[in-house]
């Protein structure tokens, strides 16, 4: 098993966040670039209007407008959406993705 640090580690340089949006949010405009993007939908919310949901593709981190959730990066995004603690995100997301 690996150790915490070594699997964020891994995580975090394994899986692009511009790859994993593009997975985890299917209403999310095709990407052009890095930075903050269109994410589509909010997932956070009963949301019906695009356009007030961001997504960084460099850092991985989220902002919602409509609802106010926030993360910094992609681990925050899988805590949230989930409920999960940091450690359970870091291990879902390393499963999921092979890592």
């Amino acid at each position: 098993m690996k150790t915490a640090p070594r699997l964020l580690q891994n995580v975090k340089g394994s899986i692009s966040p511009a790859d994993f949006y593009r997975a985890e949010l299917p209403t999310m405009p095709s990407p052009r670039g890095g930075g903050w993007r269109d994410g589509g939908l909010c997932p956070f919310h009963n949301d019906n209007h695009a356009g007030s949901f961001r997504v960084n593709l460099d850092t991985g981190g989220f902002k919602c407008f409509a609802c106010g959730a926030k993360g910094a990066d992609i681990i925050a995004f899988i805590q949230l959406r989930d409920g999960l603690s940091f450690p359970e995100a870091l291990r879902q997301l390393s499963d999921d993705w092979g890592v």
